[in-house]
């Protein structure tokens, strides 16, 4: 059939593409990479498991070929290639990569040195114990399937799990803007948690980290401190710092080995011991004269020979620096909920869904028990009828010309259903003797027993509660081990002195000027302020920022069209006091006409922190300092048609926002009037302009001992100062018109440029629009009254007008 042009739909890109990509990116988040939080699986490995229960690969069958599995997962349930399904199923296998494995493999699967397993036409495999576990009482209805990927066969949608395999074995994957990265744990530990819960429904993270004390790597290790593990537990995400286990020995030679038993999780063992002995060849780890790999079946032997005068404690602190011999696990529990939402979940909430999965299976398959005792029960009741009454039966029977015919008749007679009807039919002569009637009733009586101890089940969730306890615990007695990665506190680490071998935080000085150049000055003593800056340069470029942070700091970027960019400190080149530095662009790409209106170093995010924005219009924005930290757009705050955005402050929620306008009014109000709001928000009004105003400047006071609140500066076209104390402006409520800030003059003093917060220590640089930088000392300034226009302590020769204060 030839198509036409009638049959073409035509339709922009603009709409298709998101279209396609919202169902592409919802396919793999939910589809591919992400875990259900209730069975702790992908849906490969799920499928995986399936297969082989269904093929029956099971402990007590002799090993299958992988070929045979692949090939009927790949047919029915999985349609995205054989190695796909392969290269899971191999990891599964693999112990140090899977801390309780779902498939025994016979064969070769891999090495921890990074080797491949062989070709799936080389290698077996069957089901663990556990794995086998994963899908037990899978046949009684205790799941819901959905159609497979051909609509022909049903495939479940979750396992039953009777463990909490999602934290016992962990799992990660990188889907469309988010990922999941979820550690292993012990086994014995993490179902003490799940019963500790269920006992105590109002359990806290605290209590819940005394059965659960952190992760568990299958490679052993160590861990160092446990703020990471509190933060994931509680909020879903956290750092770890893992450390691979070593010791020192020494030999009769007089030379001392550092001997590696341990590696941290994930670590090539073979790309580990290249990096040590590449750091000793040019030198950066000093006194090392071999390294062997001595690992065996028994276990890992690294061991990294020392020079006789080499000290062996100071190379292994410089390995632990220098190698991921010490390597962080980001913890991020991004699940799959059983409403299929992907969510960051902390420990209490996961063990909560899936105390919720495993009383629906439970429940299920108590359903399903009863309903086939009732109807065993029921058909024994016809059998008892039938025999007790046998004679007339037989008579019946014989007398019916058919089978139909002698079922008809049977119900009619005796008031028997269908069912039982024809289990008489289907009756064995053996059954007509005296014994098999004693067996049948007996069986009949047993019958009778179970449906009441499934229904008392059914009615009493707490019994339900008892049966998944009792389960955990014989799979606990049965499969768990003893702890391998021990959790060391943080003074462990100080004990060995690692902090004089780590980068010290160094203080220093970022500027950045109008044109778009950025340095970094180092701030050789305690003091900030630097009198001898250098605000302007030869060829009328201007500075425009000056920020003091640490080589630990983030720098974030904010620009007047809403959009945010993050550097970290210690990259922005450094130069001499009168260079200007490089370019801005070389650091992150500024698209061109967006130009930088605050720049903001941050170290740790905490809770409480939010960015507050304020717009030439009067709009204003408090969004927390967590939704921009991995943010993959860069758009900070949603603006309106020719507004953009004049300050961003860093503030811990104590403030106050102060809001000066261009033809010189301003207003004070409380911070927390303005409610947090998510990123790429319009923001609240928080000042109501006249006609032909705007915004021009803003300041985020604050007041505490350590660093007084200060006084208030400002400036004006013409070079008029003023300096005022700053309970002449009175908190009002946000949104208000404000009051004046002074007398302004269009001719006289021209219109307000800036205000800066101040104390008498303070050195003002007054910059102008030639470059001409005027400096002052706050304390030589007059405190006036806010009703007057202040002194002209800049001689503004005709359009020459101040353009900035730093």
């Amino acid at each position: 059939m030839s198509i036409t042009e009638d049959n073409i739909i035509q339709r922009p890109l603009e709409d298709v593409l998101p279209e396609a990509f919202l169902g592409y990116s919802k396919h793999v988040i939910l589809q591919r990479a992400v875990p259900d939080v209730r069975d702790g699986l992908k849906p490969v490995h799920r499928r995986i498991l399936f297969s082989m229960d269904e093929i029956g690969m099971h402990t007590d069958k002799p090993y299958s070929k992988s070929a045979r599995l692949v090939g009927d997962c790949m047919g029915k349930y999985h349609p995205h290639g054989d190695s796909s399904i392969y290269e899971s199923a191999v990891r599964m296998a693999q112990p140090w990569a899977t801390r309780y494995p779902m498939v025994d493999g016979q064969g070769n699967f891999g090495s921890i040195d990074g080797d491949n397993a062989a070709a799936m036409r080389y290698t077996e495999m069957r089901m663990t114990h556990l794995s086998q576990l994963m899908t037990q009482d899978i046949e009684k209805n205790t799941v819901l399937f959905k159609e497979n990927y051909d609509q022909r066969l049903k495939e479940p949608v979750v396992l039953p799990s009777p463990f909490p395999n999602l934290l016992v074995n962990g799992g990660s994957g990188i889907a469309v803007g988010m990922m999941s990265n979820i550690p292993p744990h012990n086994l014995r530990e993490v179902i003490a948690g799940v019963i500790h819960q269920i006992d105590n429904p109002q359990v806290t993270v605290d209590e819940l980290m005394e059965k659960v004390s952190g992760p568990d790597f299958p490679t052993g290790g160590l861990i160092i401190g446990t703020e990471g593990i509190v933060n994931a537990y509680k909020t879903g995400r956290g750092k770890v710092t893992m450390r691979g286990k070593a010791m020192i020995e020494q030999s009769k030679n007089g030379k001392s080995s550092i001997l590696i038993t341990e590696i941290p999780y994930q670590v090539n063992k073979s790309t580990l011991a290249a990096k040590i002995e590449t750091l000793a060849d040019i030198g950066k780890i000093e006194g090392i004269s071999e390294v062997r790999d001595e690992s065996d079946r028994e276990g890992i032997r690294l061991v990294v020979e020392c020079r006789k005068e080499a000290d062996p404690l100071r190379i292994l602190r410089l390995l632990y620096k220098h190698t991921q011999l010490e390597d962080t696990f980001g913890i991020i529990n991004l699940v799959i909920t059983a409403e299929g939402t992907p969510k960051v979940l902390g420990l209490k909430e996961i063990n909560a869904a899936f105390i919720k999965h495993r009383t629906i299976v439970v429940t299920k398959r108590t359903e399903f028990d009863l309903e086939k005792a009732r109807l065993k029960a029921h058909i024994l009741e016809g059998l008892v009828i039938a025999i007790n009454n046998l004679d007339e039966v037989i008579a019946l029977i014989r007398a019916s010309k058919t089978p139909s015919l002698a079922k008809a008749s049977l119900i009619t007679r005796f008031e028997l259903s269908e069912i039982q009807a024809q289990a008489i039919l289907d009756m064995k002569l053996q059954h007509l003797t005296n014994f098999e009637l004693d067996g049948i009733i007996k069986e009949h009586a047993e019958a009778l027993k179970l449906i009441a101890y499934l229904e008392s089940i059914l009615a009493d969730v707490n019994k339900v509660y008892e049966i998944i306890k009792k389960e955990l615990k014989d799979i606990a007695d049965k499969y768990g081990d003893d702890r391998r990665t021990f959790i060391l506190p943080e003074e462990m680490r100080d004990q060995m002195d690692l902090s004089s071998f780590e980068e010290p935080e160094s203080l220093f000085q970022v500027m950045l000027t109008t044109n778009g150049f950025i340095k970094r000055i180092p701030l050789q003593t305690r003091n900030k302020k630097d009198n001898s800056l250098v605000c302007s340069f030869k060829d009328g470029d201007i500075l425009k920022e000056r920020i003091t942070c640490t080589n630990k700091d983030i720098l974030y970027f904010f620009t007047q069209t809403g959009k945010f960019y993050t550097i970290n400190a210690k990259t922005v080149p450094e130069a001499k006091n009168k260079d200007k530095g490089g370019p801005l662009t070389n650091l992150f790409t500024l698209p061109i006409g967006e130009n930088v209106v605050s720049t903001l170093p941050l170290k740790d995010a905490s809770e409480e922190l939010c960015f507050v924005f304020v717009t030439k219009d009067g709009q204003v924005m408090r969004s927390p300092v967590s939704d921009f930290i991995s943010a993959r757009s860069s758009e900070a705050m949603g603006l309106k048609d020719e507004d953009v955005i004049v300050k961003v402050f860093l503030s811990d929620g104590k403030g106050e926002l102060f809001l000066a306008t261009y033809k010189g009014q301003a207003i004070r109000f409380q911070e927390t009037e303005i409610n947090t709001m998510g990123r790429k928000s319009r923001g609240v009004k928080g000042m109501t302009l006249g006609n032909e105003d705007w915004i021009v400047d803003a300041l985020m006071l604050t007041n505490s001992d350590e660093d007084p609140r200060g006084d208030l500066v400002t400036v004006t076209q013409r070079g008029f100062l003023k300096r005022t104390y700053l309970e002449e402006y009175k908190p009002q409520g946000r949104a208000g018109k404000g009051i004046a800030i002074g007398k302004v003059d269009p001719v006289g003093t021209g219109f307000i440029i800036g205000v800066m917060q101040v104390k008498d220590d303070d050195i003002l640089n007054v910059i102008q629009l030639s470059g001409i930088v005027t400096k002052l000392e706050v304390k030589n300034v007059k405190t006036e009254s806010r009703v007057k226009a202040g002194t002209q302590w800049i001689p503004v020769l005709l359009s020459d007008y101040t353009v900035g204060i730093i």
